[in-house]
């Protein structure tokens, strides 16, 4: 998507080139099997299951500033059985797979970002070894799974990214792209249809979005 500069301003990534078809949906399936074998081994805390993007479960990982914390620290996660699925979620392989391709399109179209991300997750690291980041050369600081198991959410943004900064968004689950789960960017007045497995990037701390309820029956994440 291009502003009126002809800046990009968001990419609808779709999935990788050459991987259209039973390849990548078989990627999407072992990655929502992933999050679902999270789901169910993990707890979460009313505020995780009633937050203000939605009446959903979700979990944040890896580390961030801000919001009381007087220094970069790890986002934490209460309990043995908690920690297991985390750490089990972000060795699947299928979700590996996702976060490079998520990492690819980022430093593919926004390239100054991307090496300011980049840049400045590897000096925290290295002043702050005891940060844990969720994936090796990941340019994220953090990620948000979202659980479901209907996840879409009411119009917000979200305020914990940095502004200019893009947010790679992933749908993973069972429904009908046709129907639901589709994300609106209410500031440029579109509505993008999202099927599972997709990816979209864009700047969620900017651009006020929301995702259109899928139907009784099916499950987004």
């Amino acid at each position: 998507l291009l502003d009126s500069s002809d800046r990009i301003i968001a990419v609808l990534g779709g999935v990788p080139p050459g991987s259209e078809g039973d390849h990548w949906k078989e990627t999407a399936a072992r990655a929502q099997e992933g999050v679902e074998d999270f789901r169910e081994q993990s707890s979460f805390t009313k505020g995780q299951l009633h937050g203000r993007r939605g009446d959903f479960a979700y979990r944040t990982v890896g580390f961030g500033y801000g919001n009381g914390r007087k220094q970069p620290l790890n986002y934490r996660v209460n309990g043995e059985a908690n920690q297991r699925a985390v750490g089990e979620l972000l060795k699947n392989p299928a979700i590996r797979r996702i976060a490079g391709f998520q990492k690819s399109i980022f430093n593919c179209y926004a390239h100054k970002t991307y090496v300011e991300y980049q840049t400045t997750n590897d000096e925290l690291l290295r002043r702050h070894p005891h940060l844990r980041p969720n994936f090796p050369g990941t340019p994220y600081a953090a990620l948000t799974v979202n659980a479901g198991p209907q996840s879409y959410s009411p119009p917000h943004k979200d305020p914990d990214n940095v502004v200019h900064g893009w947010c790679a968004d992933t749908a993973l689950g069972k429904f009908d792209p046709d129907k639901g789960g589709h994300l609106v960017l209410w500031d440029l007045g579109i509505v993008i249809r999202f099927p599972p497995g997709s990816t979209i990037l864009f700047p969620s701390s900017l651009i006020t979005h929301s995702t259109i309820p899928i139907q009784k029956g099916e499950t987004r994440f």
